[in-house]
């Protein structure tokens, strides 16, 4: 296996550049954002796009350029995503233009590979030594961060998250740069130093973030390298045994052992992908739409989720893999370019390990394709700059095949692409900013500042929030506190009031119709109102989303009370799955004391009947915690 060809003098201007790319999440500028490895990265990435495409432009020499079989099957996915208004029924705009200006990005940085590819007079290592700065900066600052936390980022890996804002964006970018370390450690005269401290960092990093995905297809890829012929250098050699020890000593750690065993994560991803496939089977041709997943994604049922989804407090905006993701959105044509541009490139990959099985580059390249599809079957690195725009710069470096276009064609179009990326990621930029600003008021209750900067925020470029929340529904929130503040101790509400709280909690609903907040707070505004029978009717389709919501089956409960069905109230109690705190609650015991008092005596139900049979002689109190005893019972008979 070849370790080494012509070198080329280290570059430490890309070196630095990768150093400081890797640093923009933590600018001040974008440190406070909701998620500042996201949108940051794609502009950080942007503004370096544009700058190589532009001094391309000026020194390179070729008068042609080939677009590539995978840069056209990626164009036609983007070109596809951007039709979507026309091809399928769209509640976002706002996400339909994030999701489809991502695509439009990734295909400019494909381009912008492709030109070092075809130019001779284009020098690609930079970008090898531009990886180097990048992996070395995010594996310092995880490494060190962690130990400074000591135990506690043992125990709880999460409290480490990196520059990019969790561990696991943070790992997989890491773990991308690896074999472009390996490969460029022995083509290029970095210092050895550099490069095996990157190397070493880089997998201890990998390792301590204990990301199972990245493990699995690290472990595959550096495999088949090895099967394939690959023999490490001395020095690359111990640091892989390093890790192998490293992931040994974590395997004996008791906490570690649970959080890597346990299935719950994938019991999870199973529900993701169910309710994708039902999304699918319902938009089979052209999927909801580009960025929509995560509107659909409640319609489905959240039964099993944690009990800050169920509650609406966090929700998942992804079906954690990439291809089940494009299949949802785009349907069966936008799967078949996505599985057609990856199948060309693994095709091309293969031709070119079988034309020179000596190569270090054709087996790195393997490997990083295993690496990215093992990733993308389990996670969303779709979605994630700092790990898709580089792997799609190695995908046009290793493009050599295709149709020539003219240069002024080829390049005026990859500025176009990426600078349409660099547009979009600062427009999402600005929207979290705004959004911040909301989320601020909204936790402070400030009913005027709520509807002002919710209004305020509200464009076609900001319409979600980033836990799926419309924008629109904070300013229903805060009329509905203003109103409410207004009318003092004991207000008493009729259909007069909340008028135009009800109209953006409609305004909400129609841009995100299983919005479980939204639906929750507009039963409780018709039940001020005392409109018993529309607030049954939202409750009713809340709990058909989220059946263990806990406000809504007690509401509920509290709603079937005032029309008179006692009974039915008094059932969903029974088999409402409420915290302790939720026990202790004023509504909540009003509601089972004025059920079991009101309730027909020839009840159905036989576990209320001797509770019926002795109401009259127990008070408020001891009938309250005679339901409790019964309910407690049947709750633990029911696990």
């Amino acid at each position: 296996m070849k370790e080494s060809s012509a070198k080329s003098p280290v570059n430490y201007l890309a070196l630095g550049l990768g150093a400081l790319v890797a640093l923009v999440p933590s600018v001040g500028l974008f440190s406070k954002l909701g998620d500042p490895g996201h949108w940051p990265l794609h502009l950080g990435f942007a503004a370096l796009g544009i700058a190589l495409l532009l001094r391309t432009w000026s020194r390179g020499s070729s008068a042609s350029y080939k677009l590539s079989w995978p840069a056209l099957l990626w164009l036609g996915l983007a070109l596809y995503a951007w039709v979507a208004p026309w091809t399928t029924d769209l509640y976002s705009v706002a996400e339909w233009k994030y999701s489809a200006g991502r695509l439009a990005g990734y295909a400019g940085f494909l381009l912008l590979g492709g030109l070092w590819s075809n130019d001779a007079s284009q020098d690609s290592s930079k970008f090898s030594t531009f990886i180097l700065g990048f992996g070395a900066m995010l594996s310092l600052h995880y490494v060190f961060t962690f130990l400074a936390k000591g135990a506690d980022a043992l125990e709880d890996p999460y409290l480490v998250p990196g520059l990019m804002g969790h561990k696991n964006f943070t790992s997989s970018a890491i773990a991308l740069t690896l074999p472009i370390i390996v490969l460029g450690r022995s083509r290029q005269k970095w210092p050895s130093w550099l490069a095996d401290a990157a190397l070493w960092l880089g997998v201890l990093a990998v390792l301590l973030a204990q990301t199972r995905s990245i493990w699995l297809g690290g472990a595959v890829a550096l495999g088949v390298g090895v099967a394939l012929g690959w023999r490490p250098a001395k020095n690359v050699r111990y640091g892989l045994l390093g890790g192998l020890a490293v992931a040994g000593l974590l395997a004996l750690s008791g906490p570690v052992q649970k959080r890597l065993m346990d299935p719950a994560n994938l019991q999870i991803r199973q529900i993701f992908w169910n309710h994708s496939f039902q999304m699918h089977s319902e938009h089979p041709l052209t999927g909801v739409g580009p960025g929509q997943w995560r509107i659909y994604f409640p319609k489905y049922g959240l039964e099993g989720m944690n009990p800050s989804v169920a509650e609406g407090v966090t929700s998942e905006v992804r079906p954690h893999n990439d291809f089940i993701w494009v299949l949802s959105e785009m349907g069966y044509l936008g799967l078949a370019l996505f599985l057609a541009f990856f199948i060309t490139v693994v095709f091309h990959a293969v031709k070119d390990y079988r034309k020179d099985p000596t190569d270090l580059g054709s087996v790195t390249w393997m490997a990083i394709l295993l690496l990215v599809g093992i990733y993308a079957f389990f996670e969303f690195p779709l979605e994630r700059a700092a790990f898709w725009a580089p792997f799609m710069v190695m995908v046009g470096l290793h493009s050599r095949r295709g149709m020539a276009v003219p240069k002024a064609i080829y390049i005026g179009l990859a500025v176009v692409l990426v600078g349409l990326s660099g547009r979009i990621a600062w427009s999402a930029i600005q929207a979290d900013q705004a959004n911040q600003v909301v989320l601020e008021q909204n936790s402070r209750k400030d009913a005027r500042g709520i509807v002002q900067s919710a209004t305020d925020a509200v464009s076609s470029w900001n319409e979600l929030d980033r836990f799926s929340n419309p924008l629109i529904y904070f300013a229903g929130m805060g009329s509905l506190f203003g109103e409410a503040q207004a009318m003092g101790q004991n207000p008493t509400f009729t259909s007069a009031n909340f008028k135009q709280a009800e109209g953006y909690f409609e305004e909400a609903l129609a841009l995100h119709p299983y919005h479980v907040v939204t639906l929750y707070q507009k039963a409780n505004m018709h039940r001020y109102r005392k409109e018993y029978p529309q607030a049954q009717a939202t409750y009713e389709q809340l709990l058909a989303i989220s059946p263990r919501h806990p406000g809504g089956q007690m509401h509920y409960a509290t709603t079937l009370n005032a029309t008179g069905q006692y009974e039915a109230a008094a059932r969903v109690l029974i088999a409402a799955f409420l915290t302790p705190e939720y026990y202790s609650n004023a509504d909540y015991q009003r509601g089972v004391i004025e059920a079991l008092r009101n309730m027909p005596a020839q009840t159905k139900h036989k576990g209320l009947q001797p509770l019926v049979a002795r109401r009259d002689q127990l008070d408020d109190r001891a009938l309250f915690e005679a339901f409790q005893a019964f309910k407690t019972q049947r709750l633990a008979q029911s696990r």
